[in-house]
This record gives C-alpha cells, structure tokens and sequence, in this order.
C-alpha cells in the first residue's frame, strides 16, 4: 500500500472500520482483561476502536510513517505502537502466549508469506486465545484494477518502472482451504467464510481511492506523480470501469 496517498482515504477507512469493529466484538466477545494484539495496524483507527473495548493492545505494523501517523490517531494510555514484521512474529520470544486476542485486519495480502504470519499469531496467543483474520480474496475485478494500476506505464516514465513487482498476494483457494490451512498450524473450533463487499464508485472517487494501491509511485520524482496518477486511473477505468459501477471486494474472514 502507498502511504503517500493513504490518508485521503481515512475518511472512507473509518466508515468500514466501524462496522468491521462490531463485526469483530459479534464474533470474538471482548472484554476489558483482555490483551490485544493488533496486527498490521496501519493507521490505527481500528486500533483506537478496539482499545476502548479491551484492557491493553499492542499495535504494529512494517512501515515507520503509519505508526507515526497511528501515534497521532490514538494517544490511548492502553495502546503501546511498534515497527514490525508480521512474518517474523514467530520469532518474537516476548510475545509468545502473551494475549488473550488477536486481530490482523486486512493486512495478511500485503505479505507473500502470510501462512508463516499465521503460525507467529498462533504462538502468540494464550491457550485458549481466540483470533479475528480477514484477508483479500481472488476477485476478478479488484485484482485486475489492481494489476493494471501496478502495471500502467507512462513513456515518460518508463525507467523508474524496471524491476519493479507489486506486494499484493490474495488467497487463491477457498474458505475450506483456508480453513484447512489454519487447522494445520494448530487453530481449533474455525468459523471462515467468503464475504464480497460491492460499492459503487465513481470516476472522482476512484482517483482518491486508487493511488493507495499504487506502491510504484514512491519510485517517481513528486512533480511527476500527480500526472502519472492521472494518466493511470483514466486508463483502468476507460478499460472496463463505468460510472456507478459496484466496486467488489471478495475476502475471507476467519476466528
């Protein structure tokens, strides 16, 4: 994900963060002894909703400017912020069997290695943890504005363009291989299900919304940025987007 852009898109962010919080305190009852741990943070607006349902949450995320920003969020006195690797989690001897609850919120696609991220969340939980997991899913239309976004290349900027390759990784298989996957590492009593969220999108909308997913753009010079932007979001969306198209979503969430 692109945090030069991110921002603008907290406003929207926050909107589902709501609902995907109470979708979390239905699925996973939390309670003020509880010890969080929040995974892939990001900006930290799920992280300040789940710190004032449960005694102590400890947040982070692999990029020092979102917990920067996250810090800035949320100054709650029960939330202690980090710069860290979901995928070396394991390794991490001060959070083995250390918290009551887990949440990594949207965060597992980001990482080519998500099953080893698992397996950290799973030695991090307390016997009888429970953990809260959504991740993307193969959706046609999302992966394919999403390649296409990544893939967009301007003449004049071609050269900043070699050898760049996209981090997104959705999970290819379905709800019962992911499912069997998590049962493998060692989770019990597994609920997983393929949800599609469908939004409608406009042009202006998506010019917000779209950069976010752009990681080549901290490749090009500022001044050529908002150009490139510009260039890049009118070709995804004269190849296949309409006005007031459902913008899919498809993910999996598990407990």
């Amino acid at each position: 994900m692109n945090f030069s852009r991110v921002k603008t898109y907290s406003s929207i962010s926050y909107a589902f963060d709501l609902q995907f919080m109470e979708d979390i305190s239905q699925a996973m009852p939390l309670n003020q002894k509880d010890v969080l741990l929040d995974v892939g943070c990001g900006l930290g607006i799920l992280t300040k909703l789940l710190s004032k349902r449960v005694g102590k949450v400890k947040a982070f995320d692999n990029s020092p400017e979102m917990i920067k920003e996250a810090k800035e969020i949320s100054k709650a006195e029960n939330i202690t912020y980090s710069v860290g690797d979901a995928t070396k989690l394991s390794t991490n001897e001060e959070y083995r069997n250390s918290f009551d609850k887990v949440v990594a919120h949207f965060t597992l696609h980001w990482m080519k290695d998500y099953k080893t991220a698992l397996e950290g969340i799973y030695q991090s939980l307390k016997p009888g943890g429970q953990c809260f997991v959504d991740t993307g899913h193969q959706s046609p239309q999302i992966i394919n504005t999403i390649t296409l976004l990544n893939c967009y290349t301007s003449p004049k900027l071609e050269t900043f363009m070699k050898g760049y390759v996209h981090a997104y990784y959705p999970f290819e298989g379905t709800a019962d291989n992911f499912k069997q996957m998590l049962a493998d590492i060692g989770f019990k009593d597994i609920e997983c299900k393929h949800t599609v969220i469908a939004k409608p999108i406009k042009y202006n909308e998506a010019k917000e919304f779209y950069p976010n997913f752009m990681g080549q753009l901290g490749r090009f010079p500022e001044d050529c940025r908002e150009e490139y932007i510009e260039e890049a979001v009118k070709y995804v969306w004269d190849t296949g987007h309409k006005d007031d198209q459902d913008h899919n979503f498809s993910y999996l969430r598990c407990r």
